[in-house]
């Protein structure tokens, strides 16, 4: 038994300086290779090596995902700010940006006037103040249609560049656009690419889950299914049937998938009915009067929308949205009251 001791501790003590000179080899090589690359890369990398751990060690946790996903994201905003700041500095690039805003404005200031008619059935010019809250209401959901918009642009972008590496690498041309000691062009490259598209896709389940998606409507999800059923219907005819175990995973993505889309369209009715609830209240509370020049039934409130006609609102908890709005002739003493 002692002799078993000492000749392992003579293996030991040989193979100590070797692995303590390797590891400390190893440590200064990452070391030089992270100090070598920029800060999105460096998140990246981060990003990357969790998605790696996560998939080797089935890591189920939703801050897990939160925190890689969060690394994805810094270094896209990392690298699209400084070259945003350097189109905003620029006069044609300020001009493309405020054109951009303003078709953007433009689409929110007209679903808030939609949503005020849809709820009044007057116009939204005869209440200001509800069309303000109305396009306040509305800025959730445009800011994350901007985002998406924002990211698919960018995917774009980066699969054209990442076309023009390949295309220019057998020409000696290794880099783009980048400072001269900027390392790992192609493999960033690619990885921008998949986070881009990663944090995409997660933004969309994000919207969905919240009901900020309003594409998936009652009508649009029915629709989305039943194409889904009919594509899968002239599958099966062509193609051969599948066996126990294939049927037992397709019964279960297709499960997921309708899941998916019925709770997705199930949040965004019940986030637009949220909406239209808060916009009805603040118009009965904040926009209409309840004292006005044109008479009508106690309990009521009134918006004067002309000389000669009234918006009555009526409160009526049996209703969705607890108000009816009615639209009746201005009874006053100079018009005359009958």
């Amino acid at each position: 038994m002692m002799q078993v001791t000492n000749e392992i501790r003579s293996v030991y003590e040989k193979i100590k300086k070797p692995a303590r000179r390797l590891l400390q080899k190893r440590r200064i090589g990452f070391l030089r290779f992270w100090l070598s690359i920029t800060f999105a890369q460096r998140c990246y990398f981060l990003a990357t090596s969790m998605l790696v751990l996560q998939l080797f060690m089935t890591i189920e946790s939703s801050l897990f995902e939160a925190i890689m996903f969060g690394f994805a994201l810094a270094g896209i905003i990392s690298e699209v700010w400084p070259k945003f700041m350097t189109l905003w500095n620029s006069l044609p690039g300020k001009a493309v940006i405020l054109f951009i805003y303003a078709i953007i404005a433009n689409f929110a200031l007209a679903s808030a006037s939609g949503l005020v008619n849809s709820i009044t059935g007057v116009s939204s010019g005869a209440l200001p103040y509800s069309h303000n809250f109305a396009l306040i209401l509305m800025v959730p959901g445009w800011f994350f249609v901007t985002t998406l918009m924002a990211l698919v642009s960018g995917m774009l972008i980066i699969f054209i560049y990442l076309f023009f590496l390949l295309l220019l690498k057998p020409f000696g041309m290794q880099r783009l656009w980048h400072k001269p000691g900027y390392r790992y062009v192609l493999s960033t490259a690619v990885a921008r690419f998949v986070w881009t598209l990663g944090v995409a896709l997660q933004l969309s389940v994000l919207a969905g889950q919240v009901g900020l998606l309003s594409e998936f409507s009652a009508e649009s999800t029915s629709q989305l299914i039943t194409i889904e059923n009919e594509t899968e219907t002239s599958i099966e005819e062509s193609e051969p049937p599948l066996t126990e175990e294939q049927a037992e995973v397709t019964s279960e993505l297709e499960g997921d998938l309708t899941a998916l889309l019925t709770d997705a369209k199930q949040k965004s009715i019940r986030y637009k009915r949220a909406q239209r609830q808060a916009l009805a209240s603040f118009i009965y509370e904040f926009e209409a009067d309840s004292r006005s020049r044109c008479a009508h039934p106690e309990g009521t409130r009134v918006i004067e929308l002309n000389d000669y006609e009234i918006l009555q609102i009526a409160q009526t908890p049996e209703d969705e949205i607890g108000y009816t709005y009615t639209v009746e002739p201005c009874r006053s003493a100079a018009i005359g009251l009958n």
